[in-house]
């Protein structure tokens, strides 16, 4: 297959993707077959993703080349991401009774605005009888300026998922490669259109934190693609003090690292990793709290047999794989998200570095998507939101190998070339 073909089958791939993860849920009775057709949409784009030459990010002129046709793209979705949101905000209020995740959030900045940081932690007796809070730092804290000047906190997740369009337009281009350009644009403008318009369907704007989340999804992508250490340790932190779905993929990319023999980079990565959550979670929370964090996966198992007796359709408005679990085997799925998500990519990772046959390209960003890929596949209570994380990464992804940008510097550490430019 040559490498036209390939990049046909990427954008593909990713539009198969974007549609599946977001109008699938539309498709009622044939669920079941949306989530197989999401996986097998997400493993071909992981596929072509190590078959396509490195991913670049656009230099300084490319910017300046292409800013006048990108701009009125930028400013279009911004009014209209204004309009939506005002209306969904307007129309469904922060209500424990909705969804207690915002209310809980709130309160916590409330503690950290007035200087309460031991008590962050503590149960909340005012929303259900002393709930206990359940997010990490990362989640939570960039609330704090919406609480501060007693905004609707829900525009944070609006600023956070147009930040998120931003980067993924900044990457693509559009001079002289008008048929992936303009594809890439089109899933853009779908996916923009269904965040915005079908908030009735996921309420992904109205009732989730899941906008931060994709942001930093998409800057840790970013890191990796740029091959910055540092900037990879700081972005790998605020996923895993937010929503730790790629925490399968650390080890690997530590093996990745060793494998090519840059141990500065590993150790930049794993001491600037190590200091933000010592900075930003331990050294104010303390280690009780780390504590109970780590125990809190014990509980999903309860708390998706809860859901399944309760809320069944949760497990259906999705393009994950619980639902052929079913709620008799909702402990075997936790196992088997324990497994997969820490040992197919481990796995993945293994095989392509020992193999001899391909020169496999992009292999650490692969790797990334996939641990994303897997964890959601496999997670014990599958929010329809919670998947539009891994969208924006292929969005990402994609951008950054279908572009024709020149090349320069040297060799990205997302490629497993081994040659004297590494």
């Amino acid at each position: 297959m040559n490498l036209n073909n390939r990049k046909n089958l990427l954008i593909i791939s990713l539009a198969a993707e974007s549609v599946l993860g977001g109008y699938g849920l539309l498709w009622g009775k044939q669920a079941a077959v949306v989530s197989i057709l999401y996986l097998l949409a997400g493993l071909v784009f992981i596929v072509t993703v190590i078959s396509i030459p490195v991913a670049r990010l656009p230099q300084l002129r490319d910017i300046k080349n292409e800013w006048s046709l990108k701009l009125p793209i930028g400013v279009t979705m911004v009014l209209l991401a204004y309009l939506t949101a005002s209306y969904w905000l307007d129309l469904i209020p922060i209500d424990p009774d909705f969804a207690d995740m915002l209310p809980i959030m709130r309160v916590m900045n409330e503690k950290l605005l007035h200087g309460n940081l031991k008590q962050v932690y503590d149960p909340i007796p005012e929303i259900w009888n002393g709930s206990r809070p359940i997010y990490l730092p990362a989640m939570w804290v960039p609330y704090a300026p919406a609480v501060f000047f007693r905004l609707d906190m829900r525009w944070v997740t609006v600023i956070s998922l147009l930040l998120s369009f931003a980067v993924v337009l900044w990457i693509i281009r559009l001079k002289n490669n008008s048929f992936y350009g303009i594809g890439q644009i089109v899933i853009i403008a779908i996916l923009f259109w269904w965040l915005f318009a079908r908030n009735d369907v996921h309420s992904l704007i109205t009732m989730s934190e899941e906008g931060v989340v994709i942001f930093y999804f998409v800057m840790l992508c970013v890191a990796i693609i740029s091959g910055n250490a540092m900037f990879m340790g700081i972005t790998a932190s605020l996923c895993v003090l937010s929503r730790y779905s790629m925490i399968g993929w650390i080890v690997p990319c530590l093996i990745f690292f060793m494998a090519r023999k840059d141990f500065r980079k590993l150790i930049i990565f794993s001491a600037t990793g190590a200091g933000c959550v010592l900075l930003f979670f331990l050294i104010p929370f303390g280690w009780k709290t780390l504590e109970q964090m780590i125990a809190l996966p014990a509980n999903y198992v309860g708390f998706a047999k809860t859901i399944w007796e309760n809320s069944p359709e949760v497990f259906w408005l999705n393009p994950g794989l619980a639902k052929f679990f079913g709620p008799n085997r909702v402990a075997v799925l936790h196992e088997t998200l324990i497994v997969t998500s820490f040992g197919i990519p481990i796995l993945f990772m293994t095989c392509c570095l020992m193999q001899k046959k391909w020169k496999l390209e992009n292999l650490n960003l692969a790797c990334f998507k996939l641990s994303v890929l897997v964890f959601y596949q496999f997670i014990d209570v599958p929010y329809g939101y919670l998947f539009y994380t891994g969208t924006f990464v292929s969005l990402v992804i994609a951008a950054a190998l279908l572009n024709k940008f020149q090349a320069f510097g040297s060799l990205p550490s997302s490629s497993i070339r081994f040659s004297s430019s590494t």
